[in-house]
């Protein structure tokens, strides 16, 4: 699979910036939301190839829900889930949306790189 576009869904908005420049720089195209609705109304627009998205979104509103509604709008293409926690419950709840994984914050953006290039 190539990836060509991805959707970060990301409530910090230098953590937003610097992935999408950085992702930007190795040629890719990038749209970056805040929140759960944006996540949903752009994911169904712009079709991305992948999805970077944290769990917990700006006005509390959860990237798990975005990624559940995603799912059901007939989009599956891989989520990247992140989060500063690691609860069993988080974890299954990220296990249970198809073809999603999981990364600890602080992510690390060379990781992830490596990770997009060797896992997609």
């Amino acid at each position: 699979m190539v990836i060509k576009k991805i959707l970060i869904a990301e409530d910090e908005i230098l953590v937003g910036r610097v992935l999408k420049i950085v992702l930007e720089q190795k040629n890719f195209e990038v749209i970056h939301v805040v929140d759960e609705e944006s996540a949903i109304a752009v994911a169904s627009d712009f079709k991305p190839d992948l999805l970077i998205m944290d769990v917990f979104l700006k006005n509390k509103t959860s990237g798990l829900n975005a990624g559940r509604q995603i799912r059901k709008n007939g989009i599956f293409s891989p989520i990247l889930f992140t989060t500063g926690n690691s609860y069993d419950q988080t974890k299954k709840e990220i296990l249970n949306i198809e073809n999603s994984h999981l990364f600890i914050k602080p992510v690390d953006i060379d990781q992830l790189l490596k990770y997009i290039e060797t896992t997609f």
